[in-house]
Parts: structure tokens; C-alpha cells; sequence
């Protein structure tokens, strides 16, 4: 909410052109033209929200981030992160120079996101929420990975990958996997269920990892709320309204934003 009290105000109030829940993630995408989309968090409980709360004729971004206070399930949460991810979207297209100079860097072409998140030889990296691209590229630049995921699927393409991979229900191991880390990565839908995601960031920081980061499309949100998370850098990924229709489309199939063609910009966010 502190985010759309200030650097995104501009967007809080604005009204829904269209929002919904689909199989595997939530679409909202605001009358300017800007969307969001984040995961539909299956490992939680999903008790369906009520047809006016994603209605467009009187849901706006602040409105649906305050939905979790009163809908206690994963869709409301996920409603109000796709929410700020679009706000983010318009801020970041909007304010010319001001995601530059909050620190913001678009990355570019083949960019290794790990070399940029300072992964390298010797880092044992426990990664929360199974994200096969960023694991590749952490494994070429010669990091230990450990996976941890809800998905048995995922689960077994990493295993089949050569990585070690836990089933994220296994506290106890996670925990223990998390305080040999020097770095932790988090997928973005890590903070649709904030109990668990805030206790994994204070085990990380308990056991002196350097880095603690969130990454993929639904961490697309504004650095303030990463700051607030605790965590130190988050990268998230940019849609122009003009790839919207088709983020609506893949969504809506139940697809996500990567299976989408077009020019979408990955960015990342480092605490100074």
C-alpha cells in the first residue's frame, strides 16, 4: 500500500478495463492500457472471491490490494500483487528518468541475470520456486543450486536437470537448505503467501546470506515493495500496453507472460 501512496498514486485510483482469474494466474489491466499479471498461488487456499471484487466498474489498484485484508485466500492476494504489477508497469513507462534513477536497469539481450545478481563459482544458491531458465544460468556460471517447489513436475525437471530439488512442504529442510545458502532466490509468487515468505527472508538473513532476491513476472512490482519485503534486489519483466492483448490471450489459455512473442523488457533492482 506504501507504493501506492506514493511513487505510484498516480495510477492508485485508476479504473479496471478488465480483470480475472484464469487456470494457473490473475490478469488485471487498467484503463490506461497497462497489465499485470501474477500467479495463481495453487498451494494455498482458494476460496473464490465475490464478482464484485474484481469488477471494473468500481476496482481500482488500491482496492484490490487492500482485498486480501478482506478475502483471506491465495486469489485475493494474487488479484492485489497483478494489481501493483500494472501500476508498476505505467510508472516505470510514464515517469521518464524516475525507475533510472530508483535504481532500475533494463537488461539487455542475452544479459545473464545471475552474472547481474553477482552469482558466480563457490555460491550455494537455494532457490524457492523452481525457475528453469535462472537455474541453467546459475548452474553455467558454476553455483550449486538446491530447488525447492510445490509442483511435482517442476520438482522432477529439476531432479532431471541435476539439481537437487526439495518439495517446498518439507519445513524442515527447507530451513536447513536456506542456512547453507549465500544466496537465496525467491520466484515472485513466493510473497502471495507473506507468513511463510517472511519467515524464509529472516532464515536467510539469520544464516548470513548476501543475497536474498525475487525474480519473474509476478515480482514485477515497484522496488519500494521490495524494500519493505527486506529482500535486496528483485527483477521482474515489463509489458507495453501494446503486448497486453496478448498477455490477456496466453493468460487467459493458461499460459504466462514467457510463452508470450513480443518485446518484453526484463529489469532489475538493487539495493544501494
Amino acid at each position: 500500500m506504501e507504493a501506492l501512496s506514493g511513487p505510484l498514486r498516480r495510477w492508485a485510483s485508476s479504473r479496471l478495463a478488465e480483470a480475472f482469474i484464469a487456470a494457473t494466474r490473475v490478469y488485471v489491466e487498467l484503463e490506461e492500457g497497462y497489465c499485470g499479471v501474477a500467479l495463481t498461488p495453487r498451494w494455498l487456499p482458494l476460496r473464490p472471491l465475490e464478482p464484485a471484487d474484481l469488477a471494473p466498474w468500481k476496482s481500482t489498484p488500491r482496492s484490490l490490494a487492500r482485498l486480501p485484508q478482506r478475502r483471506r485466500t491465495g486469489l485475493a492476494a494474487a488479484a492485489a500483487v497483478a494489481a501493483v504489477n500494472a501500476a508498476t508497469a505505467a510508472w516505470m513507462l510514464e515517469t521518464a528518468g524516475e525507475p533510472h534513477a530508483s535504481g532500475i536497469e533494463i537488461l539487455v539481450g542475452a544479459a545473464s541475470l545471475a552474472e547481474r545478481l553477482g552469482i558466480g563459482p563457490g555460491d550455494r544458491v537455494m532457490m524457492l520456486g523452481y525457475m528453469p531458465g535462472l537455474a541453467a544460468d546459475i548452474s553455467r556460471r558454476a553455483a550449486e543450486l538446491v530447488a525447492a517447489d510445490y509442483e511435482g513436475e517442476l520438482l522432477a525437471e529439476a531432479r532431471r536437470r541435476g539439481h537437487k530439488a526439495l518439495d517446498a512442504r518439507s519445513r524442515e529442510e527447507v530451513v536447513k537448505a536456506i542456512g547453507r545458502a549465500t544466496a537465496v532466490v525467491f520466484s515472485g509468487s513466493a510473497v502471495l503467501d507473506p507468513p511463510t515468505f517472511l519467515a524464509e527472508v529472516e532464515a536467510a538473513r539469520r544464516s548470513g546470506a548476501r543475497l536474498v532476491a525475487l525474480v519473474g513476472a509476478t515480482s514485477s512490482f515497484h522496488p519500494l515493495v521490495a524494500l519493505r519485503l527486506g529482500v535486496d534486489a528483485v527483477a521482474g519483466t515489463l509489458v507495453e500496453p501494446s503486448l497486453c492483448p496478448r498477455v490477456r490471450s496466453t493468460v487467459a489459455a493458461g499460459g504466462g507472460v514467457h510463452r508470450v512473442r513480443g518485446r518484453l523488457l526484463h529489469w532489475l533492482w538493487r539495493r544501494s
